[in-house]
């Protein structure tokens, strides 16, 4: 008799749920509100089938990894759920229109909702109790969520971010308020994007996959798509300025980029819009391309070959000719022929006092010029404000003014571009000397030691100013950089100071076998 009375009881689920601030303060813990169901359960004879336990979800959405089993569950007519209990009508949703929808959706599946702390009847009163508490529950929530915004604002204007920390940087505590600083492996890597970007010499997405391998990742470890990608060259979050709730305000943190770097980025994506080159002028694996010419004068390029296996390799080769030159084997020799004009530490100490003087003079130069070239922005600047100002007055038409304003953005791009490439603090002579002693030893090793594309292609450059050829496996130039020159370089009559004795270099020959095994 017993055993038939327990199979008639009515089945039914809980749902728990808690968000970790609420089990914090509130003290609804997910173990109270399981044992107020339980009881409910006994006393109201239902037989508990399962109990769906959902931790810090919040109630805004009914978009929940429990709340949709716990609905697929009791679609199932199999399971026979009658009733689904709930410690409050808050458990199960803060949002009218969302509680609405799931009651109007388990009374399709036959199952009813219980609340534990409020009581409600199927009958007009019943009904109009219980919609008066998800309105209670909403009202609730979007008081919360009002105060919660007027911190947002509060800590906005105090120059604080309190969201979620964008790839770059990271969410931290100071002095007990929340904001966020740089993060030490992303945000150098994100100036450099910016710096890539403002020399306006690669294409967009070439920048952004040359970015990835030196590993720009979003947060979950991830390549940027080109839509992140772009968005994240606009947000002026890296430069310092928090944009929220229709304001802008300046933040106290540290920017990842200047004003004025982000400004020229902006002009130069402006300009290009949103086109990507398939081709990279510059290619990390294969320097030389461009560089070496055949003696048909075809250009040296670069590719990857891939066998049956699917293993790569590079190879380097002139034009279309089918004949490949191993890449590792081709650089090997030309870093050989680099070393030709290396020189030894006698005549180099000779060319120091030389070197140092010079780098001083250099670096007063390019500070004058960055002066210039900055006032030059200041003007256009004001410039581009003036002529805003006349259209405002009627003085010059929109179609004018929108001339004008071209033009001085092609201006301050093209100036800003040049600004870009001059370093904004003194120079340390002392380093610069030491690197070049180091180049000037071993050209070759300081050319395998550096990393940035642009600055190895240079330092080429800089040693064979008119470029290589290579013909019948050997190279050969017809210009080698003035500094190898030592004998042209110090002259008694030019620099006094300089013992010439012992600087007359051996003079290497112009050309060098190169090996293509």
């Amino acid at each position: 008799m017993n055993e038939i009375n327990y199979v008639s009881r009515k089945k039914a689920v809980i749902y728990v749920r808690v968000s970790t601030k609420e089990q914090v303060d509130e003290g609804n813990s997910l173990s109270t509100q399981e044992k107020i169901c339980k009881e409910y359960c006994l006393k109201n004879d239902y037989e508990i089938a399962e109990i769906f336990i959902e931790q810090g979800e919040s109630a805004k959405t009914a978009d929940r990894t429990e709340l949709q089993k716990l609905l697929n569950y009791c679609a199932n007519k199999k399971n026979g759920i009658r009733a689904v209990i709930i410690y409050k009508l808050d458990r199960l949703s803060r949002r009218v229109d969302d509680y609405s929808y799931l009651r109007i959706l388990l009374k399709k599946y036959g199952v009813e909702i219980k609340s534990t702390s409020e009581f409600f009847g199927d009958n007009p009163a019943g009904r109009f109790m219980e919609n008066t508490m998800a309105n209670i529950a909403q009202f609730d929530n979007d008081i919360r969520s009002e105060r919660c915004a007027g911190g947002m604002k509060d800590a906005m204007r105090d120059g604080r971010y309190v969201w979620m920390a964008t790839v770059g940087y990271k969410n931290t505590t100071i002095a007990g308020r929340a904001t966020i600083v740089q993060d030490e492996i992303m945000a150098p890597l994100i100036q450099k994007t910016f710096e890539l970007i403002s020399l306006d010499t690669y294409p967009t997405e070439e920048i952004r996959r040359m970015m990835t391998k030196e590993g720009l990742l979003n947060k979950k470890g991830n390549p940027f798509s080109k839509s992140y990608f772009y968005s994240m060259l606009t947000n002026e979050l890296f430069a310092g300025w928090i944009i929220k709730f229709g304001e802008k305000h300046k933040g106290n943190f540290k920017p990842i980029v200047s004003e004025e770097l982000f400004n020229q980025v902006q002009r130069i994506l402006k300009r290009r819009g949103r086109k990507h080159s398939a081709y990279l002028t510059d290619n990390p694996d294969f320097p030389l391309r461009k560089f070496v010419k055949s003696s048909e004068g075809k250009v040296l390029t670069g590719s990857w070959s891939t066998n049956g296996k699917g293993n790569r390799y590079p190879f380097y080769r002139f034009g279309n000719d089918k004949s490949s030159l191993r890449r590792d084997v081709f650089e090997d020799d030309f870093k050989k022929y680099m070393d030709r004009y290396k020189l030894d530490e006698t005549k180099y100490q000779k060319l120091k006092i030389l070197v140092r003087d010079n780098l001083i003079k250099a670096t007063a130069e390019k500070r004058k010029e960055r002066e210039q070239l900055e006032k030059r922005v200041n003007e256009l600047n004001e410039k581009q404000s003036a002529i805003i100002k006349k259209n405002l007055d009627g003085v010059i038409s929109d179609n004018v003014l929108k001339q004008q304003l071209e033009l001085i953005e092609t201006q301050l791009m093209e100036t800003s571009s040049t600004l870009s490439n001059i370093p904004n603090s003194d120079a340390d002579y002392e380093k610069m000397i030491e690197f070049m002693e180091e180049y000037l030893k071993q050209p070759s090793k300081t050319w395998s030691e550096i990393k940035k594309i642009g600055i190895k292609i240079k330092l080429q450059w800089f040693q064979f100013p008119q470029g290589l050829t290579f013909e019948n496996r050997i190279f050969g130039t017809q210009e080698v950089a003035n500094v190898f020159k030592v004998k042209d370089a110090i002259s008694a009559s030019s620099y006094s100071r300089v013992d010439r004795t012992g600087l007359e270099p051996a003079t290497p020959s112009l050309q060098m076998r190169c090996s293509t095994r």
